[in-house]
Parts: structure tokens; sequence; C-alpha cells
């Protein structure tokens, strides 16, 4: 395999920010039933206005500039589909520019992240639309996913932070593993003609699924995107604090493994756990906890190609765990990266 950078990234999601998720500012979805953008879209009085000043502020180059001061150098962008503007949604593409501006100032590197697709990959609110997947469902849903890719490429590739692209963010676990193989296929022989920087492909949420190796043979600076938390998995959740760190052992020997044949990224990981004060007998015990799992995660994850955390920031008093920023400052995570 061909590995192009072999910098090891140690990076940090700008997660929230062109992509809504309601959790992550619930302040902006006050008054709305749906979690997602296109229910705010739809719902939302003077939605444009909101997201407007939601883009100015959510995150500004102060975050670039305290970021760069904790050495952290890498930055995973989610961004939509629709980002040219296409009803019910508006243009970001400014703002992205925008970011892009920033990065190349403070010396970081973006990887875009094309966060959701025409009909939604996944049905998730990070897909855009909740309970919806129609983008498996029509080859025109998928053939516009391939010229929307290519138009992002195009439109920011020539910025010194242009790290690469990631072709699709979380395609849910139910779709055919066929498609997805000629979906990733067929993405990546269009950009490699426009790009030589990274294109990562996501796992579908089976990293180990026997087509992916003979997929990545011969591909040409090329990564692979797990998604690793512990908050979502039934066992987990509902299991031991030991069940958790030897989880972090089993994904390192995948990990391990999956990197004999192209490079693993944990594209997405986080703190973030089903648990009440009843698991702990006191704070120091919860904290002394936090961290040994913090550190766990963050030396498994170092092995491998790299890592983002999700996410930079979560703006509610709660979700402490998923704030990387307050993560930091609660000493949970390094200062130094």
């Amino acid at each position: 395999m061909n590995l192009g950078d072999t910098m090891t990234i140690r990076g940090v999601n700008l997660g929230g920010w062109f992509v809504l998720e309601s959790w992550m500012r619930p302040a902006l979805f006050e008054g709305l039933k749906g979690p997602d953008e296109t229910h705010f879209m739809l719902n939302k009085k003077n939605a444009k206005a909101h997201l407007i000043n939601h883009y100015q502020t959510f995150i500004t180059e102060r975050d670039f500039e305290y970021l760069n001061r904790l050495n952290v150098k890498h930055l995973r962008l989610p961004v939509p589909w629709w980002y040219l503007g296409e009803s019910p949604y508006i243009e970001s593409k400014d703002y992205i520019h925008q970011a892009y501006k920033w990065a190349d100032k403070y010396d970081m590197h973006i990887l875009l992240d094309l966060h959701t697709a025409p009909g939604c990959q996944n049905g998730f609110d990070n897909g855009g639309i909740t309970g919806v997947i129609d983008w498996p469902k029509d080859p025109k849903n998928i053939d516009l996913t391939i010229d929307k890719l290519e138009s992002l490429v195009k439109e920011y590739k020539d910025y010194k932070s242009f790290y690469g692209i990631e072709v699709l963010n979380e395609p849910h676990v139910s779709i055919d593993m066929n498609i997805i193989i000629d979906f990733y296929q067929r993405s990546y022989d269009r950009l490699r003609v426009i790009t030589d920087k990274l294109i990562v492909f996501h796992d579908a949420f089976r990293p180990t699924d026997p087509m992916f190796k003979p997929f990545f043979k011969d591909k040409v600076n090329v990564a692979f995107d797990l998604h690793l938390y512990h908050c979502f998995n039934e066992s987990l959740a509902n299991g031991t604090k030991e069940n958790h760190i030897e989880e972090v052992l089993r994904r390192h020997q995948m990990i391990q493994e999956i990197e004999t044949y192209v490079r693993v990224i944990i594209g997405e990981w986080s703190l973030g756990l089903r648990e009440s004060e009843k698991d702990f007998k006191d704070t120091f015990s919860h904290d002394l906890f936090i961290k040994l799992l913090t550190d766990a995660q963050l030396f498994a994850y170092n092995q491998a190609f790299g890592f983002y955390f999700w996410s930079y920031k979560i703006d509610r008093e709660t979700h402490l765990n998923w704030d990387f920023r307050r993560m930091v400052e609660k000493g949970f995570l390094p200062n130094k990266f």
C-alpha cells in the first residue's frame, strides 16, 4: 500500500457547525420537536437568520487560535451535501472557506467530511433527516453524492490546509456492502484524478468485513475511518467498568490487524457513557475512571494513523464527556498534543 503522509493525526471534530444536531446546541432548537437540520429549516421561524448567526458565532477564529495553542493541528470538518444551497437548506460555502482561511493562518490541516447525502445515508440526526435512509434506494442519489464530492474538492483543494476528504460519514449498517464498495470505488476514481491528498472511507459499522481488504489494495494515500464509541453498544452500556477497558484493548488489537493493509483513523470517539451516580461511590472514583478510560483510548488510538475526538464544543451544561474544550480544561484530556 502507498501510505502517503505518515504524520500521526491527533485531532478534533468541529461537529455541529455546518451540520446541525440539536443535542449539541439545544438552544438553537428551542420550540422545535425534531432534532435535525431538515426539521430546523422547515419549522424554525426565521431559520435562515438563525443559521447564519450560528455559522458566525458557534466556532470563531478564537477557537482555531485556542486549538493551535494546544498543538491540535488536525481538524475533521463535517459539511453537508447542500453546502451550495438546496431548498429548504441554505448555502454554507463561504463560511467553510473562512474555516480554511483560519486553518491556513494557524498552519492546521482540515479533513473535509461529507456528513450528509441526498436521501440520507443513515437516518440519524447527523445525516440531516432523522428516520430516513433513502440514499441507497435511488442510483441518482449516489451519482449526486459523487458529483458533490468532486465539487467540494475543487472548491477547497487549493488551500494549504486542505488535508483530504472523507467520502461519506456513517453509511448505515443495513446498506448492502456491494452498494457501499461500488460507491467508494467510483468516488475514489473520480477524486483521485483531481487531488493527490488523503481520501478516507468509513467502515459502514463493519470494520472487519472481508470486502474491505481487497478494496484498499493498490489504492494511493487512503485511510479507513472507524467510529469507536462506548455509549451506543448495549453490552458496554449495561456492563461493568472493566468491560469498557477490555473493549479498548480488543479494539487496539483490531486496529493493529487492519493496519496491516490500510491506515486506520478513529474519526470519532468520546468519553460519553450511559452512567449514573450509583455507578461510582463518589466523584473522585468517577473522575479516576474517566481519566483511565481517556488514557486507555488515547494510547490505543495513537497507535493508529490517528484520531479525531467528537467534538470540539457541546453548547450546553451537560454532556461534558463529549466536549473537548471542557475536558481539556478539567484535566481529563491533555493540554498539549
